[in-house]
């Protein structure tokens, strides 16, 4: 705003100035106007030090107080900091352990910023706790700087539009609508893995794949189908990989099968969003070939028992066992 300073403290001159022109009648918008301030500082002024009684001496002297006393932060709390450290280790996110915090009615609580903060903050940072977040950055990456990237179009026989699914999936409404997608390592290898999560719910499953051949595939999703109870196998989305070829063997255990448009893989975002939490397990571009049926079954484990903010920070096997009386186990 022209006429605005940048930002400085208030000055025992300026509180002088303040008090006289209010007890003139000025209004506070009139006399920010003719301070070089904006309306909120002189309004928060009069919130601090008290509009009626405000004494500029006073105010002044107790803006000197204020301004070098240390400030208190929640995480210098030790029970909190090592409840917070000790989740992170775990391989919980701040938001989820800011709502887990909540969602339990805790007497200590923070939000997820403040946690961020103190992960980043210059006296901690030598101790690389941001290390313990997901993806591991020494800097905090804004959102809309994240890409999403197309996989190339291929025809498949018998698609049916996503947009065709029915409403209580599109909604996630009701558990037992999945979607699923392949995480691919290096590309010197022909290892992959199978991602499949219900929508409703999160619930993840990781199969081993040693191929991207539609066969394997399918065989690996219909033996993992057929161990669920049948209610809670409505439907499987795809994108156009190949690997999907062979979607309606998936038939046979009472599923049906939907397609995301071309290059349109964000349409099936649930799947998407879950891998770049299991990234935090295998980083992108690692090989996968050493890595065991096992160990995938740990992964989703641990992932499965996380809490999740738009589930209200139940995890998404608490959400399957309150709605289909099932949970994942392996």
């Amino acid at each position: 705003m022209q006429g605005m300073k940048a930002y400085t403290r208030l000055s025992q001159s300026e509180r002088e100035q303040l008090f006289l022109l209010h007890h003139q009648g000025v209004s506070l918008r009139e006399i920010a106007k003719r301070l070089g301030r904006t309306r909120t500082t002189i309004s928060r002024e009069y919130q601090r030090h008290g509009e009626q009684e405000y004494s500029p001496c006073a105010a002044h002297a107790q803006a000197i107080k204020d301004r070098g006393a240390p400030r208190k932060h929640k995480l210098d709390d030790p029970m909190l900091q090592h409840y917070v450290i000790g989740r992170l280790g775990e391989g919980w996110s701040p938001e989820q352990i800011a709502g887990r915090l909540s969602f339990q009615g805790s007497a200590l609580t923070v939000v997820h910023e403040t946690i961020y903060a103190f992960l980043y903050q210059p006296p901690l940072k030598h101790e690389r706790l941001w290390e313990f977040l997901r993806r591991g950055h020494k800097k905090r990456e804004r959102w809309f700087d994240r890409r999403v990237h197309c996989k190339k179009r291929v025809i498949i026989q018998g698609k049916i539009s996503i947009t065709q699914r029915p409403e209580e999936a599109q909604t996630r409404l009701k558990v037992g609508h999945w979607e699923t997608d392949l995480m691919e390592g290096t590309k010197k290898t022909h290892h992959v893995v199978s991602a499949t999560v219900d929508r409703r719910s999160g619930a993840l499953l990781l199969d081993k794949l040693s191929s991207k051949e539609s066969r394997e595939k399918m065989d690996v999703m219909i033996r993992r189908m057929e161990r669920i109870p049948i209610h809670i196998r409505k439907t499987m989305t795809f994108d156009n990989g190949t690997e999907n070829a062979e979607h309606r063997r998936l038939y046979r255990v009472n599923m049906d099968t939907y397609f995301c448009a071309s290059y349109h893989s964000w349409e099936k975002g649930t799947v998407e969003n879950t891998i770049g939490l299991v990234r935090q397990y295998l980083p992108k571009g690692g090989d996968l070939t050493g890595v065991s049926q096992q160990e995938l079954m740990t992964i989703s484990q641990a992932i499965n028992d996380r809490p999740r903010k738009r589930l209200g920070y139940k995890t998404p096997n608490e959400v399957l066992l309150e709605e289909a009386g099932w949970c994942v186990t392996s």
